[in-house]
């Protein structure tokens, strides 16, 4: 995962500096000019106060502003009244020695209540790039924080993966085992369905996202791994899917903990009869998948068990309020019902 891309505002960044004083300089040529009905004059005048405006824009965002992002709030208040004190100084050094205006000698260069005007009336400068460097500050924060985010959700993302991949072993590995202590003639499938399984797992499921189309024949293919090992009088499986998958995209194994679930803990050893029934149902925008099993025994003070609790969170952090995740014991039955919205859509800060 990469930084964050840099804003074209940021680029290029003594481009945007000259772009800024020109403008800046026609704004005040042409808005004076306009007043004063003497756009020549103000074309001169303003090229004389160039230089003061960047002097005391670039003292104040560089030597000041400083301060005030170190939260030194008294220093910068003490350092903003300060400069702009010099920076009215300035600009009527500017008035007093510039021919255009003939106020040489007429008044002394430290003339107090003109550096106060000056200063309060000819600050707006200082303030504006003083608030695009806060702005550019801010905005390069927020970007920082978003980045350690999104690399923490995705730390947690695929720490969370990893955990599917032992656990889903593990359970077919036990199966395997009790099949083979039976001597079964389905073992060898199972071994051959099983490296099917985790070459999928291992190979193709780095991907934040994968085809629709494949995870969902991984997650058939699981289903009928498991129907090998169960008798069918009395384990009923029915399995049932309803769209077609297109060219949609979903996080990998992000259901295999559901469907793995109502297996181990829906079929108990006995003559007991049990149910399975899984339901996708595959819409314009939606993958809605219904999984119910048989309980084994009523449920009290139900929590999540390890594989829930990793389908909540990834759900949560891949697809936040794009999601639906809801448990319910009715009837005899564990119902596990997953509303994914907009699937045919990469969410963007997954991406």
């Amino acid at each position: 995962m990469g930084q964050s891309k840099e804003h074209i505002l940021f680029k290029h960044r003594w481009l945007w500096h000259v772009v800024f004083w020109v403008t800046l300089y026609l704004f005040y040529s042409l808005s004076y000019g306009e007043y004063n009905n003497n756009y020549a004059f103000e074309l001169r005048s303003n090229l004389y106060f160039l230089p003061v405006r960047m002097i005391g824009a670039y003292t104040f965002i560089y030597l000041v502003i400083p301060f005030l992002l170190k939260r030194h709030y008294y220093q910068f208040f003490g350092l903003t009244i300060l400069h702009s004190l010099f920076y009215g100084f300035l600009i009527w050094m500017t008035y007093y020695h510039v021919p255009l205006y003939g106020l040489e000698g007429d008044f002394p260069i430290f003339y107090w209540q003109k550096i106060i005007v000056a200063a309060l009336t000819n600050y707006e400068v200082p303030a504006l790039a003083a608030t695009i460097k806060l702005f550019k500050v801010w905005y390069i924060d927020q970007n920082k924080k978003q980045d350690l985010i999104t690399q923490k959700q995705q730390a947690e993302l695929n720490f969370l993966k990893t955990q599917v991949h032992p656990h889903f072993l593990f359970n077919t590995l036990n199966n395997l085992y009790a099949l083979t202590l039976k001597k079964a003639d389905e073992a060898p499938d199972v071994v051959i369905g099983l490296s099917d399984l985790l070459r999928y797992m291992l190979y193709e499921c780095s991907e934040k996202f994968v085809p629709l189309k494949k995870e969902l024949t991984f997650l058939t293919n699981y289903i009928e791994l498991q129907s090998i090992r169960h008798d069918k009088s009395i384990v009923n499986i029915e399995h049932k899917r309803i769209g077609e998958p297109g060219n949609k995209v979903i996080a990998p194994l992000l259901l295999l903990p559901i469907i793995e679930n109502c297996f181990k803990h829906g079929i108990t050893q006995g003559d007991k009869e049990v149910q399975i029934q899984i339901l996708l149902t595959i819409e314009e925008n939606e993958l809605i998948m219904q999984v119910k099993n048989t309980l084994n025994h009523p449920i009290e003070n139900y929590s999540d068990g390890l594989g829930i609790s990793n389908v909540r969170r990834r759900l949560a952090l891949i697809y936040p309020n794009q999601h639906e995740f809801s448990i319910k014991t009715d009837k005899g039955f564990f119902d596990v019902l997953v509303r994914i919205k907009q699937i045919n859509q990469t969410p963007n800060h997954a991406s």
